[in-house]
């Protein structure tokens, strides 16, 4: 009798202790499930506020790179700190394979026509001279070849810049 009463003792423990985890299992994954959910409207909600906090520059998503084909010394480094001032990601800049090039062009490299339109406008260089030519694995919106008409262009005849 005294075997009977202490396993059922026993067996009483046992089985409360399996309903309390039990309990704590359920509540925690509840809590885990209804954050989780919150937070996915958060997250995209503080995404849009960090940004706009961040920079009020909505062209720093388009990168550029410069390559410079006047044959000029630091034309390209004008073109960096100005498209900069606009609010372009520039992330690199060098020399083109040619020293010759007669008119400056830009080169859409994402397939978003607008992003190189935008670029166009801002330098002054005429729609005609945007050119596709995809390519993903360089990370690129565009690539602006600067050509020997660099002096027409507004990032040497905007007088804000010259300062």
């Amino acid at each position: 009798m005294k075997t009977e009463l202490k396993n059922s003792i026993i067996n009483y423990s046992l089985n409360t202790a399996i309903l309390l985890l039990a309990g704590l299992s359920f509540y925690l994954i509840f809590s885990l499930v209804s954050n989780s959910i919150k937070s996915k409207g958060k997250d995209k909600e503080m995404q849009d506020t960090t940004a706009s906090k961040i920079t009020n520059q909505p062209n720093l998503s388009i990168q550029i790179e410069i390559q410079n084909g006047s044959g000029e010394n630091r034309v390209g480094a004008i073109f960096r700190d100005y498209l900069k001032k606009k609010g372009y990601d520039v992330v690199e800049l060098g020399n083109y394979k040619s020293n010759d090039v007669d008119k400056s062009m830009i080169i859409d490299r994402s397939g978003d026509a607008r992003k190189s339109q935008r670029i166009a406008e801002v330098l002054g260089i005429s729609g005609k001279n945007i050119t596709q030519q995809i390519s993903r694995e360089l990370y690129l919106d565009a690539t602006i070849i600067i050509g020997k008409d660099f002096n027409e262009l507004k990032p040497y005849t905007d007088k804000a810049t010259l300062k």
